[in-house]
């Protein structure tokens, strides 16, 4: 079941708190998280099946294909979910990852940036981070399993106070 974790437009405006927040202005995935174990977990459990098929006599050769191609996807799956990152860089909001597309979205366009937390669903991901622009229909990355939320709400937080920045004139010009 999906869940709206945090959704974040300019119009929204909380009381001011006494404390300053720390202005983050990149989140990455990190090895160090509970997805990131499950999936290195993942990975060495796949590398012993994998030495062990190759080295028994018994295995046919479909077999060795298949735990191959398994091995194969596990590490690649992994080694792009740790390079994940969001970096808010000036007045441009930047998505990037080893194997997935770089998007990038001009913070004076965006409307709002919303959070879903998608529970275990492999189409969309654990997480999906959603920009909605002006003038352009809303742009879905689906985040994999190595984020602390912590970090990326921080992020997020931060975003936020970008685009309160921005002139509402400026933002809302279709």
């Amino acid at each position: 079941m999906s869940k709206i974790i945090a959704a974040f437009a300019p119009e929204n405006r909380p009381a001011a708190s006494d404390q300053p927040r720390e202005c983050v202005i990149r989140a990455r995935a990190e090895i160090v998280s509970l997805g990131g174990a499950v999936l290195l977990g993942l990975g060495l459990i796949t590398s012993a099946v994998f030495l062990l098929v190759l080295f028994t006599p018994t295995v046919t050769s479909a077999q060795r294909v298949i735990v191959t191609i398994l091995f194969f996807a596990v590490w690649v799956y992994f080694l792009n979910s740790i390079t994940e990152q969001v970096e808010l860089s000036g007045q441009v909001l930047k998505f990037s990852a080893f194997l997935s597309r770089a998007r990038e979205m001009p913070v004076e366009k965006l409307e709002a940036v919303i959070l879903t937390y998608q529970g275990f669903n492999l189409e969309q991901g654990i997480e999906t981070l959603e920009f909605r622009c002006v003038g352009r229909a809303p742009d879905r990355v689906a985040l994999g399993p190595c984020w602390q939320k912590n970090k990326l709400e921080a992020f997020i937080q931060s975003v936020q106070d970008k685009m309160r920045a921005v002139p509402p004139n400026k933002n809302n010009s279709r």
